[in-house]
């Protein structure tokens, strides 16, 4: 009888064991962090594997044990003090984990992406949204499903962006965003939600969107280096360099609208690029001082120079020559600036392609432009300049 009962305890300490092994088997949302008096929110995901690993955005950080006799986690890991040592269980459950570390107290959730993903098919969130920011700056939000999100914030000079995942609540009307977005991390509210705007609230803030929809059309570059032939048969129409001089003299400058698409999006942010011309008939010399304008700046980005040596053989200038290029036709073309008869010419800068849209009778001046390109995370990089003032 006894060795009947000492069986039956060890099957049932075998089976408690289990049953919390896989109870912390699974991803956890570290939502609050307690230590030294002060509450911190991180909102980041920690995985427990089955095969006792750690892992955390993406990376394994250590491996993990249950230890039932001290009811913790032992933690080892070279990737950080803080995932090793022994996590005090104080709660577990289906749902909750609540552990003690050297007095640091860290209350997780857990997360069921399988249920996170029908909760967000009912959601109105999925697509592209524009912030409404007072900064000047786009901020584009595209949400997919079936939970990753990518938010871009393209300020002067510089683009930052940033990945992670979402949860909608529909029970609470509350959407969740993991990720490192100081801006969207954490739970907040929905307060209105249509097809077309949403209204967030999250701490006293509001986060207003609206549905963004694609204003400039793609034009892909589907050309490849093996299309051109190896000598070159076309030249520019821009070959006479004292017609160029003198088209150029009596214009002060030439003002032209940029629209770069944001990678992984459809919107593109828009800025003015203005050509401030400086003819020396004298010495036959040429200066472009090149300007990018927007809504918080106005900066010089480069200086384009012809005369003596300098792009003494560029005829595409005040671009760059491709390398290699072809003609493509003859075309008249409709931009902001009006209607201009254009040779029209496809070519590479590097492992850029670029068509060019260049006005036959308006050397140095051109109505269109495209640049495409993958950026080193594989990334379209896409530009349209169009041609708004010569004045």
């Amino acid at each position: 009888m006894k060795k009947i009962i000492i069986i039956y305890i060890i099957i049932l300490s075998g089976f408690t064991l289990k049953a919390q092994e896989s109870k912390i088997i699974g991803s956890w949302l570290a939502t609050k962090v307690e230590i030294a008096g002060e509450i911190q929110n991180p909102y980041v995901i920690k995985e427990y594997t089955k095969e006792g690993k750690m892992v955390m955005m993406g990376m394994e950080i250590g491996t993990w044990n249950y230890n039932k006799k001290t009811n913790e986690i032992e933690m080892l890991s070279d990737f950080d003090k803080d995932f090793n040592g022994n996590d005090k269980i104080l709660t577990l459950t289906d749902k909750e984990l609540i552990a003690d570390k050297d007095g640091t107290k860290v209350t997780y959730l857990k997360l069921d992406f399988e249920q996170i993903s029908k909760e967000n098919k009912t959601s109105k969130l999925v697509g592209e949204w524009n912030l409404k920011n007072d900064l000047g700056e786009t901020q584009l939000l595209k949400i997919e499903l079936p939970d990753t999100f990518y938010f871009t914030n393209a300020a002067v000079g510089h683009t930052t962006k940033s990945k992670g995942s979402w949860a909608y609540n529909s029970k609470e009307k509350t959407v969740l965003f993991i990720g490192r977005s100081t801006l969207l991390k954490g739970v907040s509210t929905i307060k209105e939600l249509s097809e077309n705007k949403f209204v967030l609230e999250k701490n006293g803030i509001e986060i207003i969107a609206n549905k963004q929809a694609l204003t400039t059309p793609i034009e892909r570059l589907s050309f490849e280096y093996e299309d051109f032939p190896e000598e070159q048969i076309e030249n520019s129409p821009w070959q006479d360099f004292d017609a160029l001089l003198n088209g150029l003299k009596t214009v002060k400058y030439i003002k032209y609208k940029q629209s770069r698409l944001i990678p992984n999006t459809t919107a593109f942010k828009y800025n003015t690029l203005l050509s401030e011309i400086n003819i020396n008939s004298e010495d036959k010399r040429i200066n472009l001082a090149n300007l990018s304008i927007s809504k918080k700046d106005t900066m010089q980005y480069s200086e384009s120079v012809k005369g003596d040596l300098m792009n003494s053989y560029n005829n595409f200038f005040p671009q760059e020559e491709p390398s290699p290029f072809r003609l493509v036709t003859t075309e008249i073309i409709t931009v902001p600036a009006g209607e201009f008869n254009c040779k029209v010419f496809e070519g590479f800068d590097g492992e850029t392609k670029i068509k060019y849209w260049m006005i036959i009778d308006k050397p140095g001046v051109y109505a269109k432009i495209i640049r495409e390109s993958l950026n080193p995370f594989e990334e379209l990089e896409y530009s349209i300049i169009e041609l708004e003032e010569i004045k």
